[in-house]
């Protein structure tokens, strides 16, 4: 017997020269039935064997410590001898272990993620084998069973393709991959990053198990394909790993893969029903196969990104609106994206009704609202490095298929990659606004209306898209009524052919927009101006500087003349008199703070304008800063206020007011006198209120009084 038994296994090592891997097994099965005293003599042949399978296969010694036990057991009343063989993980492989185990995962209930995204992978590969050949592939399906008596267990089972005794070996107990070991042995252990690289292209993800399991347990079957027969791959985690034929009692499957863990006392509550729930639903939500925890079915849901916009139903997309948001709005616009090239991107985005951030406090930033998934599988919840921030009002799903299913999901390892797709689905994103601009513009302005501030962030801050975005911008202007928007190339559309420049003008509202004295030039001569409302239009403006190749201009800034034709002849003050009203009301009234007083031809029916003044925008950011800093700072701030150095005072000679200081100031009645000198200071704030300059006007109400009582009949 024992003859036979040495003989067949040295046909065995003659074949597994021809045949490579799959000569170990037969090797195996020639002397599964030697007794003890044999045992030394098939274990040379063996290894034998073993030598030959890898020189076969080109990848040198397989891992080097085996040990083979035996024992019996009795399924059913039939004697059977089993063999159970132990055998060392390969040093880089029992690397790799130590860092998913202990430092590569920020939560450890993504092993949960990552099983479940294996077993989806093996259906799929099921389904596609049995299609294939034409047959039906049965039950496909992902069952999750929990230990709520005690938590020591988690079992997690799939109808998927299965391995074989040699897939479970190659799979689970060594990295197939050239140049792993010399990459891995250059990593100090605290490199997350780069243990993130390799792990994510050596496709592991399944040694997550180990970070909530003392002992793991893999029952697989190949069914057809394999051998006919079920294996167990079993281990501690501790630098071996057992690889058994499963009996009855484990539970094999008739094709597919059963894990069962062995949970760690301090991460039972994990693996609870509770915990699993919460889990599956957080990760594996959308898997494309029904998800059984403890037979009852977990992802509902459908997967509406991989449906075409004509296939979706406003109900079902609403549905999914508030689970994926936690919002309760009715979006306005919906966008169903896909692609297969550069990137193969199946997308589902929406645009919320509602600024969310409006609950989120002064100066308040909410976070991305669009996910990140690969073939379903949830990679990163709202996902900050894939949209600009400028769209972070975005909610929805983005699934890329090119984004590898690798364990190190939480650092988004290829950063260029997801860079790239950032980059392509900020430009359709954007498209997509300005296509709805057009087509649906009262229903695109009234959106913009609530969440323009974004844009307009994103034109401040996103260099790139600053054209794409220039073209979504709506403004109400001077030719539109209250209320209308419209858009920059619009306005520029309208432009007479003596207009050189786009205008614009920034005020708290319209009524303060159109009563500016600085819009009285542009008006005279029938220029649109644009009205902007928002502190942040003003640092818009200066990023976008042209639209439609005109330059973009603030009024208060423009070196615009009042058209005379346009106005009613009005005695001015001559030449000489204009002169000494300017020198008396920059030295004697103003006490020569100013730096210029001139006549101005900018102005049609107010009194004075100040011009050199800085931007009210500007100002009030720079207060905003400084006030956030210390107390010297805050000083000079209020130093500066207070200096007009760089200010000049434009008068208009036309207006009465101006032609009435000048005769009172040289009159013989002193009381007359100093009217005229309150009244000058009252024309200088009048000014600056007009400017945007005047942060207290309590500081003239005592001139006001004043001027008051002394034009009251006594």
């Amino acid at each position: 017997m024992l003859r036979r038994a040495l003989r067949r296994a040295r046909t065995s090592v003659v074949a597994a020269c021809a045949r490579g891997s799959s000569a170990r097994a037969r090797a195996t099965h020639a002397w599964a039935s030697t007794p003890d005293e044999g045992s030394r003599r098939a274990r040379a042949i063996i290894d034998a064997a073993d030598g030959a399978r890898a020189r076969a296969s080109g990848r040198g010694t397989v891992p080097t410590t085996r040990t083979t036990s035996w024992h019996r057991t009795r399924p059913r009343g039939t004697a059977r001898t089993v063999a159970s063989e132990t055998i060392g993980f390969k040093a880089e492989t029992r690397k790799l272990l130590d860092i998913v185990t202990n430092s590569l995962y920020a939560e450890r209930e993504v092993f949960a993620r990552e099983l479940v995204s294996n077993a989806s992978d093996a259906l799929e590969r099921a389904r596609h084998d049995a299609l294939a050949r034409g047959e039906d592939p049965g039950r496909l399906e992902i069952r999750i069973t929990t230990d709520d008596a005690d938590g020591k267990t988690l079992a997690i089972e799939d109808d998927g393709r299965g391995m074989t005794r040699e897939e479970l070996v190659e799979n689970l107990g060594t990295i197939a991959k050239s140049g792993s070991k010399a990459f891995l042995e250059g990593l100090d252990g605290t490199n997350e990053e780069a243990a993130a690289n390799i792990i994510g292209k050596f496709g592991v993800g399944f040694y997550a198990s180990f970070m909530v399991s003392d002992k793991v347990e893999v029952i697989s079957s190949a069914g057809a394909r394999g051998d006919g027969k079920a294996w167990k791959w079993s281990s501690m985690g501790d630098g071996t790993f057992t690889i058994e034929e499963a009996t009855e009692s484990d539970g094999a499957p008739a094709r597919g893969t059963k894990i069962l863990m062995h949970i760690k006392k301090d991460q039972k509550h994990l693996v609870s029903k509770w915990g699993m729930e919460t889990v599956l639903k957080k990760y594996s939500s959308f898997v494309g196969f029904p998800i059984l925890l403890n037979g009852n079915r977990m992802n509902d849901v459908g997967a509406l990104w991989l449906k075409d916009e004509k296939d979706l139903t406003d109900e079902e997309s609403i549905a999914f609106y508030r689970l994926m948001s936690g919002a309760s709005d009715m979006p306005p616009f919906r966008m169903s994206f896909k692609a297969d090239a550069p990137m193969t991107i199946r997308s589902l985005l929406y645009f919320p009704a509602e600024n969310p951030e409006r609950l989120a406090g002064i100066g308040g930033q909410s976070s991305s609202g669009v996910s990140l998934y690969a073939r379903r599988v949830l990679i990163q919840q709202n996902t900050e490095r894939l949209l600009p921030p400028f769209l972070r009002f975005v909610r929805g799903v983005i699934d890329c298929e090119d984004i590898p299913l690798n364990i190190s999901r939480e650092s988004l390892q290829d950063s260029m990659l997801v860079l790239r797709l950032g980059q392509i689905m900020a430009k359709r994103v954007l498209k997509f606004l300005d296509e709805k601009a057009k087509k649906e513009p009262e229903k695109y302005n009234k959106w913009f209306a609530n969440l323009g501030f974004f844009l307009k962030e994103g034109v401040c801050s996103e260099y790139a898209y600053k054209q794409e975005l220039a073209e979504l911008l709506r403004y109400e202007s001077s030719a539109t009524e209250a209320g209308k928007l419209t858009s920059l190339r619009d306005y520029a559309n309208r432009m007479p052919e003596s207009q050189q420049n786009v205008y614009y003008i920034v005020a708290p509202s319209r009524q303060q927009a159109e009563s500016s004295p600085y819009l009285e030039a542009a008006k005279s001569r029938g220029y649109e101006v644009l009205f902007l409302y928002a502190h942040i239009d003003e640092f818009v403006m200066q990023h976008l500087m042209k639209v439609a190749g005109k330059d973009l201009i603030s009024v208060e800034a423009a070196n615009l003349e009042v058209d005379e034709k346009s106005e009613d002849a009005e005695e001015a003050l001559d030449e000489s008199a204009s002169a000494d009203l300017c020198k008396w009301f920059g030295d004697d009234a103003l006490g020569g703070k100013l730096k210029e007083v001139k006549m101005s031809t900018r102005l049609a029916s107010s009194p004075a304008i100040l011009s050199g003044h800085e931007p009210e925008a500007m100002r009030r950011y720079r207060m905003v800063q400084t006030m956030a800093s210390d107390a010297a700072a805050s000083k000079k701030l209020a130093e500066m206020a207070n200096d007009f150095s760089m200010l000049t005072l434009e008068l208009n000679p036309k207006h009465e007011m101006i032609r009435r200081v000048n005769a009172a100031r040289s009159s013989s009645d002193a009381d007359t006198r100093r009217l005229a000198a309150l009244v000058a200071e009252q024309i200088f704030d009048n000014a600056r209120v007009a400017a945007g300059s005047l942060d207290d006007p309590r500081a003239m109400l005592a001139r006001l009084n004043e001027i008051l009582e002394k034009t009251l009949p006594k």
